[in-house]
């Protein structure tokens, strides 16, 4: 990941188990091949996809919606 001039970096810190850290380095490391610069990447990803998965949701969500007023209008 490269820093650029206008991006504002905050260092984030937080106490999980050693043994799920030790879990998602193995993850990192098996995803990324990388000790080094791979878990904020990983977290970075992890966000992102969780982002993805909620924006597929409210899309799905509004799919069904327009579906089931197609199908009342046809109804009438």
């Amino acid at each position: 990941m490269t820093k650029t001039e206008t991006e504002h970096y905050e260092h984030v810190q937080f106490r999980i188990p050693k043994a799920k850290l030790d879990e998602f380095n193995a993850m990192v490391y098996e995803r990324y091949g990388m000790k080094h610069g791979g878990k904020t990447k990983m977290f970075l990803d992890l966000i992102a996809e969780h982002q993805t998965s909620q924006r597929i949701a409210l899309l799905k969500a509004e799919i069904e919606r327009l579906e089931q007023q197609r199908h009342e209008k046809h109804a009438l």
